[in-house]
């Protein structure tokens, strides 16, 4: 039974999940060609069998199993993992491509086909990856036991943040902390928590400091467990940017700013030009539907224009399907001054749980996220980005603090990292959080993480208000 109960059940399912995407991919779109006319026999399939020993070599190497299939650790970031994964994947496909074109079997195979299926498992297989978290997270299942110690406020914090990610590995059985930090784990003493984390087979041990100077502490630390995780209270640090180092002996990182490389930027511009228009030409029929239910639904234009801050504090105005009854701003002061309560709720995150301004067609269109679809115009504007931080209006500039000279320096975005985790959920200040993290920690990779995700948000409706 401690095997279900163990990370190695989740390195397992991870790699069947895998196969099974890769399969369903090559067959999908085999079957598909076939039907437009191409000539093989379907049993083809089966002599790709290559591809599926590459890609899970490929995967093992990176350490996309949990870092070890049988000892299995704490996983790479996200963004890393996805990076590794489309490296994997394509990779896997050009070194069969490469085989085929040095046997005589080449010509039994559809050059397309091939590249679409690459194209198409570059899609289902991180797709499958996310369905299987959700589901272990759900279930409670596969989960590494560890237990912590440290400060207790950041441990109080980290397990809160661990039961919300779905892609966390670790399942906290045990505390020792000044002061007891969730009723359903016990606080133990120093002797007790490792008399415990013997019996029950526990090697992880998370380590909450708000301190630069725990030398000491680590050294005796790792006398008692395999591995020790040092939390620190610091949240914005560029740390997907940044790499260990030993300089001159001693332990240093070095960090790498990508928002100076101007030819990273302008790669970015271009997919979000490309995208907005596909995504303008795909949405048009869809587009004027909504526009018609919007409009007999309830009095007022189709369209709100959101006056919003852009790069650099630039006022824009951002182009929204109106999910409002008509005079909305109006409306909101007479609320908020009859009902102190909503006011104090308003002023907290400049939103309410339940605004009554929202017409019935409004809350389907915000709980789907169909009302942001006419943003896709404001992207090929230059006004907004496909991916970044949340758009604001001018009075929650102050929330930001001297955060929000790193905030404005980049387009706001259609999507971005808080909608993606949370969304109405968080607390303002962890909004914030999110966008500083995102923008210090913005890559290529980020952006195509995100995109993943938000197709995970939109589908559970995790978070939408």
């Amino acid at each position: 039974m401690r095997f279900f109960g163990s990370g190695r059940l989740r390195s397992f399912l991870l790699l069947f999940t895998d196969i099974i995407a890769l399969f369903i991919s090559i067959l999908a779109v085999f079957y598909i060609y076939k039907q437009f006319g191409a000539r093989y026999e379907m049993t083809i399939v089966l002599r790709t069998w290559p591809i599926f020993l590459l890609l899970v070599l490929f995967n093992t190497s990176g350490r996309l199993y949990c870092g070890n299939l049988f000892y299995p650790g704490l996983v790479i970031h996200p963004v890393e993992e996805l990076r590794r994964l489309t490296l994997g994947i394509g990779g896997s496909f050009i070194i069969f491509t490469a085989i085929l074109t040095m046997t005589r079997n080449y010509l039994d195979f559809s050059r397309i086909a091939l590249g679409l299926s690459m194209l198409v498992s570059l899609l289902a297989i991180p797709l499958g990856r996310i369905f299987l978290r959700y589901l272990l997270w759900k279930t409670g299942l596969a989960y590494i036991p560890a237990v912590i110690t440290g400060d207790s406020d950041l441990a109080r914090r980290v397990i809160n943040r661990m039961r919300k990610d779905n892609y966390c590995i670790l399942s906290v059985k045990a505390s020792c902390c000044d002061r007891k930090i969730s009723q359903d784990i016990p606080n133990l003493s120093g002797e007790e928590l490792v008399d415990f984390s013997r019996q029950n087979g526990i090697s992880y041990l998370i380590y909450c400091t708000e301190n630069t100077s725990y030398h000491d502490t680590i050294d005796a630390l790792f006398k008692k467990y395999l591995h020790v995780l040092v939390v620190n209270n610091i949240t914005g640090f560029p740390v997907l940017w940044s790499y260990p180092v030993s300089f001159c002996r001693f332990f240093a990182f070095e960090i790498s700013n990508r928002f100076m490389r101007k030819s990273v930027l302008f790669q970015k511009r271009i997919v979000e030009i490309f995208f907005s228009a596909i995504a303008l030409c795909l949405t048009l029929l869809p587009g004027v539907i909504l526009a018609l239910l919007v409009k007999l639904s309830s009095r007022g234009p189709v369209f709100y224009r959101a006056h919003r801050l852009g790069k650099n504090g630039k006022p824009i105005e951002v182009l929204k399907f109106r999910t409002m009854c008509e005079n909305a701003d109006r409306e909101l002061e007479r609320i908020l001054e009859e009902n102190p309560e909503l006011r104090e709720e308003w002023a907290a995150g400049f939103k309410l749980e339940n605004d009554p301004r929202i017409t019935r067609i409004g809350k389907f269109l915000r709980s789907t996220s169909l009302d942001e679809l006419p943003q896709f115009w404001n992207v090929l504007k230059g006004d907004m980005a496909l991916i970044g931080p949340r758009p604001i209006v001018e009075d929650e500039v102050k929330y930001y603090g001297r955060d929000y000279a790193v905030f404005s320096s980049v387009k706001p975005g259609i999507t971005g990292l808080w909608q993606v985790s949370g969304r109405s959920a968080l607390s303002y200040s962890e909004r914030v959080a999110l966008d500083v993290f995102y923008i210090n920690n913005w890559s290529i990779w980020m952006d195509y993480y995100i995109f993943f995700a938000t197709i995970n948000a939109v589908f559970l409706r995790r978070g939408a208000c």
